[in-house]
């Protein structure tokens, strides 16, 4: 054969090659990798700002968010065709600085192939409305006020207002606003609660919101129109051969909020004691109850606390499943209808209590019940230390600091967690997913994002984070780790780890968060791989 024929005859044979591969990865191989933004938007990502991109590329291609300091703020690996991603712009809560952000694209050989730029100016909340609901008893020392706020966002990024502060007749109080995202060119209603000294009708007064770390983020100034018509509960109970009365406001905001949550899956339940956003309703509580009682002797504190809780109603999660099992947050079992839950709800509410008057306590978990440890080191007549420091309390029924009910003298299956400033992390595959590629350029691996959270009441440093496959014999291929170096309370972060696949064993892709070098948190697959 001429060797022009044969030349001829391997270009048609190329051809013949080239023209069973998908036309992007042929135009890759010919012409190189190409990338072509179709849309792009301002989001909220479940807490994080975002950039969400729709996009078509060629080939490979790695894909990336600089801030305007030029730092990177997130990237994503993606393959051929269309698709699209979210890119977050700011850390969970926060607000996006304002200024340049630069999109760069880079093929698989890290050639950028693409580049925009985006200018934002973050977030600008004007504050339309104000309501100013009081709630007041004759001879209380103090207010109880309930704002009530319609917020614009004129911005052009999401807003996450974090704090209010109130400023009237040069003096300043604060409270936390409840948890919520504001969009750009969106209203909406945000709540919060601030203890104050008396104000009269008519009396003008600022407001500010500010973001996690104080920054301004909003404001207006408002006379005050009191609306006292918050409705309020009133609790009876004997303690001491005495009758007892509590009335308190009803936060229905707040217990809106809470029963919105979902339930965890934690054993831990010092997580519906931790969230800060009932602190001071818990102190307005804790303020109303012990009010002219007199009362100075730690251990009788103790007890008189926790006879308002024991004297609560038991009520069973479920009447119809008894394993059925919806631990309440504290505000939620004081507005259980007449107040009350069974054990774990009781527990949690009298640790809640005792907590916030300064007192080391703990929950202990047992074989089918839950109660409270104070850790006290003076000595009780008559009463041990049930294990360490900690005095046992019983929250069902009406027994002293101290007391120990037959049923749950055996401590060998009992847990104790500390409510004490500690991290409790948790974490979870984003979508609850993880993205597995097969056959593909780079080979068999799978993609997980993961949103690592700290439920604590402590700051947690040098969180290790790992992916990789396991077997049934907890033998470990491929693992890949990363380090948050510190996660404040109620913060999250997001980490995605990119892990190979084995061929040649059977196994089960894990991820573990690690603190102190002990796994305290780990998910698995629910398949096994390859």
């Amino acid at each position: 054969m001429h060797l022009s024929k044969k030349i001829i005859c391997y270009a048609i044979l190329t051809i013949v090659c080239l023209s069973s591969l998908s036309g992007c990865i042929l135009e890759d191989l010919l012409f190189g990798t190409s990338f072509s933004l179709t849309s792009w938007g301002v989001c909220d990502d479940e807490g994080f700002p975002g950039l969400s991109l729709v996009f078509s590329s060629t080939g490979t291609i790695t894909i990336k968010i600089f801030g305007p300091t030029g730092n990177l703020l997130d990237s994503d690996l993606l393959f051929y065709g269309s698709n699209n991603t979210l890119l977050h712009l700011a850390p969970y809560r926060g607000t996006v600085t304002s200024g340049q952000y630069r999109l760069r694209t880079y093929d698989k050989n890290n050639n950028e192939i693409f580049e925009k730029t985006f200018s934002f100016n973050g977030p600008e909340l004007s504050i339309s409305s104000c309501t100013h609901k009081l709630w007041k008893q004759e001879s209380w020392k103090d207010d109880y006020s309930l704002l009530a706020m319609k917020v614009y966002n004129k911005g052009d990024t999401p807003a996450y207002p974090y704090n209010a502060e109130m400023n009237v007749d040069s003096k300043s109080y604060f409270g936390l606003v409840l948890p919520s995202v504001i969009l750009p060119g969106e209203s909406k209603d945000v709540d919060c609660f601030i203890y104050n000294e008396d104000i009269s009708e008519g009396t003008t007064f600022t407001i500010s919101l500010e973001d996690s770390i104080g920054g301004t983020i909003g404001n207006g100034s408002f006379s005050v129109v009191i609306e006292d018509d918050v409705p309020t509960k009133e609790f009876k109970w004997k303690y001491g051969g005495r009758n007892r009365r509590l009335s308190v406001p009803y936060p229905e905001f707040l217990y809106s909020y809470y029963s919105s949550i979902d339930r965890s899956r934690l054993e831990d339940y010092s997580v519906y004691v931790f969230d800060l956003y009932d602190d001071d309703y818990i102190d307005l509580l804790i303020d109303r109850l012990m009010y002219g009682s007199n009362i100075e002797d730690d251990v009788d504190k103790i007890n008189f606390a926790a006879s308002f809780v024991q004297n609560l109603e038991y009520k069973k999660d479920s009447e119809t499943n008894g394993s059925f099992e919806y631990p309440r947050y504290p505000v939620e079992t004081i507005f259980n209808g007449d107040g009350g839950g069974d054990c774990e709800d009781m527990a949690v509410l009298t640790a809640g209590i005792l907590d916030r008057m300064g007192y080391d306590v703990a929950l202990f978990r047992l074989t089918e019940h839950m109660a409270v440890g104070v850790s006290l080191d003076e000595n009780i007549s008559s009463y041990e230390h049930y294990i360490d420091n900690y005095y046992f309390l019983e929250t069902t029924a009406s027994h002293k600091l101290g007391f120990i009910p037959s049923e749950y003298k055996s401590k060998s299956n009992l847990t104790v967690y500390p409510i004490s400033s500690r991290p409790l992390l948790i974490h979870k595959w984003k979508n609850n997913s993880i993205t597995i590629f097969k056959e593909t350029e780079l080979g068999d691996f799978v993609k997980a994002s993961l949103i690592v959270e700290n439920l604590g009441s402590g700051i947690a440093e040098n969180i290790l984070v790992t992916a990789g496959f396991y077997t049934q014999n907890n033998l470990e291929f491929n693992v890949e780790a990363e380090i948050i170096l510190s996660l404040k309370p109620g913060a999250k972060e997001k980490i995605t780890l990119m892990v190979d696949i084995p061929q040649d064993a059977t196994t089960w892709f894990k991820t573990r968060v690690y603190l102190e070098d002990e796994i305290v948190n780990e998910k698995e697959s629910a398949s096994s791989f390859p």
